[in-house]
This record gives C-alpha cells, structure tokens and sequence, in this order.
C-alpha cells in the first residue's frame, strides 16, 4: 500500500503544470543607445559615415523607434544614413530613437530573438537579423531606401498622431503578466485537486491500516 501512495504522488507532481515566465522587460537593463550615440557609435567604426543633426532636438511627446542593429553591418548603416540625414530632415520633430546593438553584446541579442518571437518572425534565416525597425506595431526587417522611405514616414506619422500609442515593449509585458496570471489560476485549481486527491489517499491508507489492525488482532485471538 505504501508503494501506491507513493505512487500516486509521483504521478500527481509530474502532470502538474509548470511553466517559467520571463522577467519582466526593464530596457534600462539593456546597452541602448539614444539617436546621436547611435550614429556617433557607427562612425565611430566607419569614419565616412556621416550625418546631420544640427535642426534636431528631443522632446517627450516624440514617438519612439526601436532600431536593432549591427555594428559594421552593411544593410544598417544605409538605414542609419537615411535616418541621420533625410528622415530627421523630414521627420525629425516626430520622432526620438531607442537602439540596441546586437553584434557586440550578447543581452542585446537576445531580447532580439524574443522580439522577433513576438513579431512573429520565425524564418530562421530572419531570426536575429538587422537591421529590425519598429515603430508602433509596425515592423521592418532591412531597409531599402528606394522602396521604403514612404512605408517609414507613414509608419511614423501613423503612431504620432495615433491617440493609444502603442509600444511593443509595453504590449510584450502585458501579453507575458495576462498569461502568467491565466496560468497561475490554473495552477491553484491543479493545487486543490491535487490536495483533495491527497487527502482521500491519506484517508484510504489510514482505513486499510485501520483494517489491517483489526484483522492482526483477530488472528491473535483465535
């Protein structure tokens, strides 16, 4: 009987649900760059990048753009040039810029590939890649100037005069605390159960000791 209690118990750990939730997204804890660190990051590699920033100035009712980049990589840098040029040209009172280089630092590179995750970005040949370009739920993997500059403006334009701005880094924190707390009602419910269930073996076995006894004694007293 007791090799069934214990059993049993085993039984009722192993289909009980578990699942790890990750920490919460604090991009403090990351290496990121505002828009002149990351253009002064790039030249710092490449001494012919270039950019003007002389009629830009940040302010708190800007949008942001979340760039992941490489440093040194090819496709980047003609997005970075666009950006330290005609777009904050054209667009600069719109927006501020959040990067994260993703080459060098491995933490970067990681909260990459649970964006991407999260973007749905599953091809394994895009996952990780850069440049990756987010503005509001808007997504763009590369860049290419000929074809893009009116996607990137209306895209930009579109969330700053959008009244519920939205932020993929505050939607991945709600997603990940409205599944934990789903998960966490279940798994109280599987505690109940999983007590109940304890409490009738402990009351079968306390019975079948009980009986037992019983059945001792008698064989004795014949």
């Amino acid at each position: 009987m007791k090799k069934l209690v214990v059993t049993i118990a085993m039984a009722l750990m192993l289909i009980l649900p578990t699942r790890v939730f990750a920490e919460k997204i604090d991009l403090s804890k990351y290496n990121t760059l505002n828009l002149e660190e990351t253009l002064k990051d790039e030249q710092s590699y490449n001494s012919n990048f270039t950019y003007d920033l002389s009629n830009y100035s940040e302010n708190d009712n800007q949008i942001t753009i979340y760039i992941f980049r490489g440093r040194g990589c090819h496709f980047c840098e003609n997005f970075l040039t666009y950006l330290g040029n005609d777009l904050v040209k054209n667009d600069g009172q719109y927006f501020k810029v959040v990067s994260f280089e993703t080459w060098n630092s491995k933490d970067n590179l990681n909260l990459l590939k649970k964006v991407d995750a999260f973007l749905g970005i599953t091809d394994p040949n895009d996952i990780g890649a850069v440049p990756l370009i987010i503005i509001g739920n808007q997504h763009m993997l590369g860049f290419d100037e000929s074809t893009d500059k009116e996607t990137l403006h209306n895209a930009i334009e579109d969330l700053y005069n959008s009244k519920d701005r939205y932020d993929v880094f505050e939607e991945m924190n709600k997603e990940e605390k409205e599944e934990k707390g789903s998960s966490n009602a279940s798994i109280i419910i599987w505690n109940i159960i999983i007590a109940t269930v304890g409490v009738l073996i402990v009351l079968a076995y306390n019975n079948y000791t009980k009986n037992e006894i019983i059945s001792a004694v008698s064989k004795k007293t014949k």
